[in-house]
């Protein structure tokens, strides 16, 4: 063999070599990679499920607090309203003629013998009228109310002046 085929058998030799190295460099670090990777990924992953269970935690016990502060500001709002429907329930609405579907009927005269006699029919609203007042009246009351309850309860806690 001759000295210029030793050399390029040389140089063919040294060229795998440097091919089969960087390989084995390219597969061990790759692989290093993919290790790193998984390990990252497994550790963000316990990360994101304690957060999870800390805001779980945190947001019931914002819900429990929530549900008693509701509860406070609806107790005073029933004891406040009870009254209120109470009286808008039992009384009876009259009005004029604008209400009463046409104009107002002649006022009968009472008989002298009784106090006790029926109301003038013009100044008593239809009961479907009625109601639907004593209705309005009533969902008005109970929107003030809860209002009123939920300043105070603003005030008694330092929300409010």
């Amino acid at each position: 063999m001759t000295a210029l085929e030793r050399l390029l058998i040389a140089a063919v030799l040294a060229v795998l070599l440097a091919v089969g190295t960087w390989f084995g460099i390219h597969h061990y670090g790759a692989e290093r990679y993919d290790a790193g990777h998984a390990a990252a990924m497994k550790e963000r992953a316990a990360l994101d499920a304690v957060a999870v269970l800390k805001r779980t935690t945190e947001n019931a016990a914002t819900a429990a607090a929530q549900a008693h502060t509701n509860s406070i500001i609806t107790k005073a709002k029933n004891e406040e309203l009870a009254p209120v429907r109470e009286r808008i329930v039992t009384q009876r609405v009259y009005v004029g003629s604008a209400i009463c579907d046409g104009p107002p009927a002649p006022a009968q005269t009472a008989d002298a013998a009784s106090g006790d006699g029926a109301n003038p029919p013009g100044r008593l609203v239809r009961p479907d009228v009625d109601r639907d007042i004593k209705a309005l009246k009533l969902a008005v009351e109970e929107d003030l109310a809860t209002g009123r309850s939920c300043q105070e309860w603003g005030k008694k806690n330092g929300f409010l002046p």
